[in-house]
């Protein structure tokens, strides 16, 4: 990898560009590191799923509504945006895959049909050489948006199965590097066509019921403590201190170790929820409480990290542990809950019951009529887009640290509350201020709030669409699991990792307006609509300030 700078004479395309030395460089890696930190505030995650998985969901959609489990409606919505967001990707192929691509979109997508077929072609076209093309565009002179580039990428290697922890060590590795986005897209490029690997993986049990019997005899997966320790220590482990009475061994395919050992973990959540239908107490198998994979002498951690759906409005309004009612919301908190570190079907399940409890009324004729899935989703998304502006002013407003105090640092010195705090930041950048920021996460969050400030309602419009294709999502996977009995889908992992840091997020806003202001969601829901269709206009409201 090199830093070196162009030939004197030679012009420097964006594909040439390194880390370290380039602004644009800096920003893509900051936002790769936000979308790869399982951490990163909700407002900095990524939102979406990339171009090729969303084309393939349009074909998944159309078998389960072959099964009656989605309506028709359902999937032609689907298709609409498949449409807008192909027809966005520039590197999403040709003129003439994309003018088959829209008709095709446009077309009766039914299970078995010619038409779906044909999509399935289109998108594999779509995928072959997706990375490769961003790179020849950068090198062509195109300087795409930087969300918009670093979306493309990070979601696409996201929906090929890597883990967040390998990709992150992976753009971190480049970024130490000083790489151009050259060697890093050449990089990303070798990644998509890396066939998955085969690994072994061993997870050991302090104590199985009946470990000696039948039950575990009969279970092709079950090693003996001997067999376990045989395994650990043919693998270059150590087995000091790994207190055991045996365990299972899978056989897996993944893209990486860890992606390895969470794909373990799935099934030791199955395996342990299985023992609770056992009649009697002490069913239940205990896991020692680590994973190893062939080829990493280090064992992982048999944990679920959480999703991100968090109320951090409990905690400030010091209500968190105030449970002497039961109110709707907080049936809507209960359920969400889930969201965090349930397994996948009752996560999703759950979280849409949250959203969906909250924000349709059944005194609304309307809601029925235009579908209750579509209108919680919609509403959501309109609550969540009204409180990404203040979520990284907010932040920015901590992070401003000039070396000797200027304007805006005393203004915020003065200031009372989060509310004024997001407001003197937005009226400073909107003015053609700048920040002084040390970290590169919060420089890419400064340009995307210079880049609100002029152009307000096209850019939140931008984000609840991102939004709106998310809940939407979390619907469909909703009717799956609920009504197809199914958990094993295509973007049943996305869904989860983009829309439970979402669902908090919408949850943290109705939360508050409920105990500051005794406001019901639905009117909190209705506001932010309004609002968003009034931003930018003479008398609308501020940016800082859309749901109060």
């Amino acid at each position: 990898m090199s830093n070196a700078a162009a030939a004197p004479g030679t012009s420097t395309t964006p594909a040439q560009e390194s880390f370290g030395s380039s602004t644009y460089a800096d920003l893509v890696g900051a936002r790769l590191l936000d979308f790869f930190q399982a951490t990163s505030p909700w407002q900095r995650r990524l939102w979406d799923v990339g171009t090729c998985l969303v084309l393939d969901e349009v074909i998944e959609a159309a078998q389960w509504r072959s099964r009656k489990v989605l309506s028709d409606g359902a999937v032609a919505w689907l298709a609409k945006d498949a449409e807008r967001i192909a027809g966005r990707d520039p590197a999403l192929g040709e003129a003439a895959l994309r003018k088959h691509l829209t008709e095709t979109l446009r077309s009766p997508l039914q299970d078995g049909s010619r038409h779906v077929r044909r999509l399935r072609e289109l998108s594999e076209m779509a995928a072959d050489g997706y990375i490769d093309r961003w790179l020849e565009l950068l090198r062509g002179g195109r300087r795409p948006s930087i969300e918009r580039f670093a979306r493309a990428v990070g979601s696409h290697l996201l929906d090929l199965g890597y883990s967040l922890p390998y990709l992150r060590r992976w753009a971190q590795e480049h970024i130490r590097a000083q790489s151009t986005l050259e060697e890093l897209l050449v990089s990303a490029g070798i990644l998509a066509t890396k066939p998955e690997a085969d690994y072994s993986v061993i997870v050991p049990f302090r104590s199985v019921p009946r470990a000696t019997t039948s039950q575990t005899s009969m279970e092709p997966t079950w090693r003996s403590g001997a067999l376990v320790r045989q395994w650990l220590l043919g693998n270059g482990s150590s087995t000091s201190g790994v207190r055991q009475v045996g365990g299972f061994e899978y056989h897996v395919r993944a893209r990486d170790p860890l992606g390895a050992a969470l794909l373990a973990t799935e099934r030791v959540d199955r395996l342990i929820s299985r023992a609770t239908l056992a009649r009697g107490r002490g069913e239940a198998p205990e896991p020692q409480g680590s994973i190893w994979v062939s080829g990493s002498t280090r064992p992982f951690k048999l944990e679920r990290t959480s999703r991100g759906a968090f109320v951090l409005s409990l905690v400030a309004e010091s209500r968190l542990y105030d449970v002497s009612d039961r109110t709707d919301l907080d049936d809507a908190l209960e359920l969400a809950s889930v969201l965090n570190l349930g397994s996948p079907g009752p996560a999703i399940a759950s979280g849409w019951a949250a959203v969906e409890a909250l924000l349709v009324s059944s005194q609304d004729p309307e809601d029925s009529k235009l579908g209750r899935g579509a209108v919680a989703a919609d509403r959501m998304a309109s609550l969540v887009a009204c409180s990404w502006p203040r979520a990284d002013l907010t932040a920015l407003s901590y992070q401003h640290s000039p070396a000797v105090p200027d304007a805006i640092s005393i203004r915020l010195a003065a200031a009372s509350s989060n509310q004024e705090r997001s407001a003197i930041v937005a009226s400073a950048l909107a003015s053609g201020q700048s920040l002084r920021l040390r970290a590169s996460s919060d420089r890419a969050a400064e340009s995307r709030m210079t880049r609100l400030m002029t152009a307000k309602r096209h850019t939140l419009h931008d984000v609840e669409a991102h939004v709106r294709g998310a809940m939407r999502r979390l619907y469909r996977q909703r009717n799956i699991v609920m009504h197809g009995g199914s958990t094993d889908t295509l973007a049943r992992d996305a869904t989860l990792r983009t829309c439970a840091p979402l669902v908090g997020a919408g949850l943290d806003r109705i939360t508050h307006a409920r105990i500051a202001h005794s406001e019901s969601a639905l009117q909190l829901a209705e506001r932010a609509q309004l609002s968003l269709a009034l931003v930018g206009a003479p008398g609308g409201p501020e940016v800082a300030n859309l749901l109060e």
